[in-house]
This record gives C-alpha cells, structure tokens and sequence, in this order.
C-alpha cells in the first residue's frame, strides 16, 4: 500500500506510516485511518481518495492500493 497526505492535514509520524505500509493486510478505510493513529472521533472529517474516487469509510481497501489521505474541504 502506498499512503500520500495533501493539504492541511496531520500526519502521523513517517514510522508510523512505514508500519502501517508494511503490515497492512487489507481492511476498510475506517480500519486503516485507525491504524494511522487518527481517533475516531476524526475520521468523519477525513477523505480518502483512490483512482480519484472519494471512499466510505466502509470501503474495503487492499495492499496493492495507493490512497490520498485528506481533509473534507467545505465550500459556499
């Protein structure tokens, strides 16, 4: 899996990621926010983007997948 953040987002630390990388064996996007270190009280404010296609929460990810981690940008 390959993990990329854009914007104004915080990041967890690159070991953290690097762990996550390495042993993530497929899950939903809930699972791996969670595994990043977000707390779920975040994770609604998130948006994980794949093949340019923003992703449920539910969405069943695999190792193979390369995902941008972003904040929900709102707009008027």
């Amino acid at each position: 899996m390959k993990i990329r953040f854009l914007g104004p987002i915080q990041r967890p630390p690159d070991e953290r990621v690097t762990e996550v990388v390495a042993d993530f064996a497929g899950g939903t996007v809930r699972i791996l926010l969670e595994q990043l270190g977000y707390p779920p009280q975040q994770v609604s404010f998130l948006s994980v983007i794949r093949d340019s296609q923003r992703l449920s929460l539910d969405q069943e990810l695999g190792v193979d997948d390369e995902v941008t981690v972003m904040l929900i940008v709102g707009g008027g």
